[in-house]
């Protein structure tokens, strides 16, 4: 009987170790992915340029009611007699007039694509090209000044 007990509470207490261990294991980690996640991305922030579709505001004019939150609704193809139509709400912005860019995803800046990239290395290159180029120093020169 005693033997039994003994074996119990030693497999509880193998259990409660590979429990702590678990959990404090699974916190630690939990904790260094966190920290790693936020350098990351601030690595990544560095290299991502302003939006060009929503010039960095983050949201643009609805395209179906024009940013009006309205439209008229005829459910006719031919035109409406002057006082006869319906006002809804747009079903794109559902009302707002706006919504979150699509190209950045509301962040305002994104990845510059490889030509982009290709373009911005291109007129850098071009650029050296047009720089004045400052003579070599010669060695010598100094040499026979002093």
């Amino acid at each position: 009987m005693a033997a039994r007990q003994a074996l119990g509470r030693a497999l509880v207490a193998a259990g409660g170790t590979m429990v702590v261990l678990t959990v404090g294991t699974g916190a630690i980690s939990g904790v260094a992915m966190g920290v790693a996640k936020v350098f990351i991305d601030r690595e990544k922030s560095k290299k991502q340029v302003p939006c060009a579709v929503c010039r960095s505001q983050r949201r643009v004019a609805c395209e179906v009611c024009e940013g009006e939150r309205i439209i008229k609704y005829w459910p006719t193809p031919e035109a409406p007699p002057a006082q006869l139509h319906t006002w809804s709400v747009c079903s794109m912005c559902e009302g707002a007039g706006d919504h979150p860019c699509i190209n950045c995803q509301g962040t305002g800046s994104v990845y510059p694509q490889a030509w982009d990239l290709a373009e911005q290395e291109a007129a850098l290159g071009r650029q050296l090209a047009l720089a004045p180029a400052e003579p070599p120093a010669v060695a010598g020169a100094a040499a026979a000044k002093v």
